[in-house]
Formats: structure tokens, sequence, C-alpha cells
């Protein structure tokens, strides 16, 4: 019996290891968008064309806000039929149709800051000579870029490839939105000729000194296992905004975490939430930690959009009670501006009643100083704000329905040292452990949830919800050193900004 029980005990330590493995490896995903926007050229009844630097174009526009639409995909394919109808269905390439685009009366967003085009690589058919280029490509991604391949196929006992074909970049295996120090392992993208296994494919990097194993090669470069006769990328293309999102100076990247506790006895098939802010979006990401192996539906609001309407279906693998499940959204703007989530909650099968949850606003207020430009060697910063949503009407075990976390920056002209925090809601709610704490650095949400440098905390206190706003003074007078780094040209580059 002591050995029976020993086996069996090894048979559930290897099936939770093996589950455990296969949860680690499969959330090794980092994605620009989800769901990107994928035209094919089926769809256009253009198969067999030679249009798939007009899709790569098109959906490098739609990601970055560009076109008409409710959705990224109906923006992405928009664009496709106005390229189309410009250049045909011939050969091309996608850095022309982005800069007639851009340059077109279709574009009607001109403030849109993503207008830069920028080629890496070369136009023949010659390996891109980058030994970091796969790790380039993951970092302009993170860095808010737009990013399109071009590719062609070696061949043997030739200095120069044959054939070309164009895709657009997503994403990767490495599962961080922060800087990448290597080279992935492999890269996700949209195809227009192809949708194997879904709209997103999966294709491996070769080694960029072993190219193309077993196969043609024309020397060093990024081969994919595309077919087998691999090919390599030759040109990187980028459309960027006209200044980076992860300064202080115009276009910014904002992040916002919403924590929502399933406390009904029954298990949830769908979680449903609006994510809104008061300026216009120009591309974003919402994600879950955990139930968010496929994507969601997305609906834009607005035009240009403010809002997003996003729907997760959890039918095949429902949420159970007691389960706690962190969304995050990331926006970039052309401005900074706060993140608020609405209409947030879980739905059941039909005959089971929702708990209802609370729809919240906040801002910050951050008051301008007095001759900042004569202030030398000031920057911005980043105040860091946490609170718990409670519904007493429920019993005191079940009543912490909701937590948040958010990240707001202020620029270098405003004070670091005293804000006013404002929120309001759905009546009947409360909000409680209030905390507030400052970073010099930006964090995508992973590190916002284990910040814990809290220089403000009011546990005590509990704030009732409604139309009109609680106001809760933040006073770090004296606690905080102006913080140095950003040089007087930079803050003269940003009242330029302004003024314009």
């Amino acid at each position: 019996m002591k050995i029976r029980f020993k086996n069996r005990l090894f048979g559930i330590f290897i099936i939770f290891m093996s589950m455990f493995i296969l949860t680690l490896f499969s959330s090794c995903v980092y994605m620009k968008m989800n769901p990107p926007p994928d035209v094919d050229k089926s769809a256009h009844g253009h198969t067999g064309t030679l249009t798939c630097w007009i899709a790569t174009a098109s959906n490098m526009l739609a990601g970055a806000g560009y076109g008409t639409g409710s959705t990224v995909q109906q923006r992405a394919d928009n664009i496709y039929g106005q390229l189309v109808a410009h250049f045909g269905t011939g050969s091309g390439w996608t850095d022309t149709a982005l800069n007639w685009w851009l340059s077109s009366s279709h574009n009607t967003w001109t403030t849109n800051p993503y207008s830069v085009v920028t080629v890496y690589g070369n136009k023949t058919k010659v390996p891109w000579a980058n030994s970091t280029g796969a790790q380039m490509i993951g970092n302009e991604l993170r860095n808010c870029q737009m990013l399109g391949l071009s590719i062609s196929w070696p061949r043997c006992g030739s200095s120069t490839g044959s054939g070309g074909h164009a895709i657009t970049a997503w994403g990767d295996n490495i599962n961080t939105r922060n800087t990448i120090t290597r080279n992935p392992d492999n890269v996700r993208v949209t195809d227009s000729d192809q949708d194997t296994g879904g709209d997103v494919q999966i294709y491996d990097y070769d080694g960029y000194t072993s190219p193309n194993p077993g196969g043609c090669n024309n020397g060093n470069g990024w081969y994919i296992n595309y077919s087998s006769n691999h090919p390599f990328i030759k040109h990187i293309v980028t459309l960027c905004p006209t200044d980076s999102p992860t300064d202080a100076i115009g276009t910014q990247k904002v992040v916002g975490s919403y924590r929502i506790h399933q406390i009904a006895e029954k298990n949830a098939t769908d979680l449903h939430y609006n994510v809104r802010t008061d300026t216009e979006i120009l591309t974003y990401h919402t994600w879950l930690d955990r139930y968010s192996s496929g994507s969601p539906s997305i609906r834009e609001i607005g035009t240009p959009r403010k809002e997003l309407q996003v729907d997760w279906d959890f039918s095949d693998k429902p949420v159970p009670y007691c389960t706690w499940i962190t969304i995050t959204t990331e926006f970039v703007l052309a401005r900074y501006n706060a993140i608020y989530y609405r209409d947030v909650h879980f739905t059941y099968p039909p005959e089971f009643r929702p708990i209802p949850m609370p729809d919240i606003r906040w801002r910050i207020d951050t008051p301008m100083l007095k001759d900042s430009l004569e202030i030398p060697d000031i920057t911005g910063g980043f105040l860091v704000g946490s609170f718990d949503v409670l519904n007493p009407q429920l019993p005191e075990s079940k009543q912490l329905v909701g937590q948040y976390r958010f990240i707001h920056e202020y620029l270098f002209n405003q004070n670091p040292e005293v804000h006013t925090f404002e929120i309001s809601g759905t009546e009947g709610f409360l909000i409680a452990n209030v905390k507030f704490g400052h970073s010099y650095g930006y964090f995508p949400k992973d590190e916002l949830w284990q910040f814990k440098s809290w220089m403000t905390e009011s546990s005590q206190e509990k704030y009732s919800l409604g139309k009109e706003p609680v106001i809760v003074k933040i006073d770090w007078k004296g606690k905080l050193p102006y913080p140095q780094g950003e040089d007087f040209k930079g803050q003269q580059d940003y009242m330029k900004l302004r003024k314009q």
C-alpha cells in the first residue's frame, strides 16, 4: 500500500509539474497589441496578388491609431482599401505606402504624432547585417513603435536571394514590456497570405551566425522558419511618434491596473470592462494576469477613440469562486492623461444574478511650479497610487470586490511635493486603504503591484463614492528633493512643444 501511495503521489506530482511547466512556457509571450490587426488578401479578393506590403502598412497605421472603424481590424481594412485604390495590386515597399498615406487626404488625424517612417537594413536581397537585430525588433515594439518585416529567400551559390514578402511584427517570447537585453527566440507576426493557427503566427529565429541550417543561405543574418528554405530578414520598417513615449515630453505611455475579486460561488464565464481616458488613444494593449491565453473582443468608442469596451470569454475555463484577476491597460497618448475603468464585472450562466461592480473615476491634480525654467536640472517623476474597492452591503468577508493601482506622471514644471487626488463613482460603494508613493521611473504592471514604498497611507479611513468627488490631499513638503537629471535644453524643448 505504501508503494502504491508513493507512486500515486509521484504521478500527481508529475502531472502538477507538467501543468506548471506548460503554464510557465505558455505565459512567455510579449505582444504589442492583442488582438493585432491582420489584413488578409483573401478577405479583399486579392489572393495571389502582390499586396503584402500594402497589408503590412495598413496594419502598422491602424496599430498607431489611424483609419476609420470601431475596431483596429476595421481600421486596417479601411486603410488597405485606400492604398490599393492608389497603388493597385502590384509590388512595392511598405515605407512607400506609409509615407504616401500619411501625406494623403485620407489622413484626417494630422495631429497624430505617429508620422516618422524609418527603414533599417537594405532593399537589396541580402540579409540584414545586424547581430542584435532580433533584440532590436523586440525593443522597437516595446518602445511603442509599429514594425514591419521584409523577407527574401536565399539561393544556393548566389550572393543574393530571391523573391520577397512583407509581414507585420507584434511580439516575441520574452514576457516583459521593459527593454530586453538579449535576442528573443522567435517573432510573432500577422501575415496577409496565411492564418495558420489563427491570425498570429510564431516563427523561430535561426542563430545570426548559423543561418538556415540544412538549406541555402546568403551568409550571416536573421533567418526564420517561415518555410523549409528559411527566408532571411533583409530590412525592417518602423512607424514611430515624433518623440519618445518613454520620456516626459509630449507623447506619453500610461498604465492603469484593476484587480477584481470573483466572490460569487458560481463560476464566472466572462469578464467585461470599459477602460478610457480623456484624450485620444494612439495605440493600446489591455491584458490579464491569467485566463488570457486567447484575445479579447475590443470595441473602440469615440472618433478618435477615447475608450475601449473589452470582453473576455472564459466559457472554456470558467473563473472559480474567490479568484483574483488583474486587468492591466497600457495606452500611448499624445499627451499625459489618466486611465479610468468603468463597468467592470463578471458574467455568469443565465440563471445566476451577477454581483454589481462600481464605476470609478479618479484624477490627480499637480500645481505648476513658478519660474520652473529657472530651476536647474529638474525632471518630472511618477506618483504611484493604490486603493481598495468595498461593497458594504455584502458580508464582511466578501466586501473587498476590487483593488486598483495606477501610476501618474507629472512633468518637470509641476510641483513634485504637492498633489490632490480626486475620486468619484457609483454610490453605495467605498474606497479604503488609500496609499500613495513616489518613483522617478516608470513601472509596468508587474512592478506596479510589487511597489511597497508608500509615503502617504490612510488605511483606517474609508471614503464613500458618489457623484461629488472625494478629495485627498497629498502633502510631501520637505520629503522629496527636486529630482535631477533633465538638462536645461530638454525643458526648453518641452516648452516649445506646449506653445505649438
